[in-house]
């Protein structure tokens, strides 16, 4: 799974040259942006635990062709794990504690094919953030285990607009730990997958208030 991945993602970029993707790039950023916000979800795995992150990001958008902005981005699960309660060495209680993550990203994404419907891109991002355990006792709230952490996220997302405001999407890629944390045995490098459904604020504004 991991190859065919890197394999996809390794393709979209063989259709550019490094010359004309910097070249298309440059014209774009000669544009006018444009504001972009979006709620991002994405499908991965901690180990063998299915996972999602939840994000929202805002950003600027160069002539349909170059985005980039930053994000933030927190991940759910039901990975837990037992934790002893020791007092100068000596066990007194256990607790269940639960696995968190956030990160804050640095994203761009390029898109390399774009017709009326359709949309073809590569988004990369950049994180940095913590990951953790927390747990509850006698009402109050606690963090163990937490230490720096940061990611990169390469892949390839797409989208068909299905009428005039709407669409339907997916994508697929993969996530890397660059910094780890040692406290933590989970795998945090894992297939990530998104499946969405697609609202265009523009064009819902334009059918709103057509230019006359």
């Amino acid at each position: 799974m991991k190859k065919l991945i890197i394999l996809l993602i390794a393709m979209s970029f063989v259709q550019l040259s490094h010359a004309q993707l910097i070249d298309s790039i440059k014209v774009a950023l000669k544009s006018k942006p444009r504001l972009s916000f979006r709620f991002d979800n994405r499908h991965s795995f901690v180990s063998t635990t299915s996972a999602k992150i939840n994000a929202v990001k805002f950003g600027l958008e160069y002539d349909y062709v170059f985005r980039m902005g930053l994000g933030y981005n927190q991940l759910y699960s039901t990975i837990t794990r037992g934790e002893v309660l020791r007092n100068n060495g000596i066990p007194y209680d256990t607790v269940t504690s639960l696995l968190k993550l956030w990160f804050i990203n640095a994203y761009s994404e390029y898109v390399f094919f774009l017709t009326k419907r359709w949309e073809f891109s590569v988004p990369l991002q950049l994180g940095v953030g913590y990951s953790k355990f927390n747990y509850t006792y006698n009402g109050e709230k606690f963090t163990n285990r937490r230490h720096l952490i940061a990611n990169y996220e390469a892949g390839i997302s797409g989208h068909y607009k299905l009428i005039p405001g709407l669409g339907v999407g997916a994508g697929i890629g993969y996530s890397l730990m660059l910094i780890d944390n040692p406290a933590i045995n989970e795998n945090f490098n894992t297939p990530i997958y998104s499946f969405r459904i697609k609202i265009f604020l523009v064009d819902l504004y334009r059918l709103a208030f057509p230019e006359k």
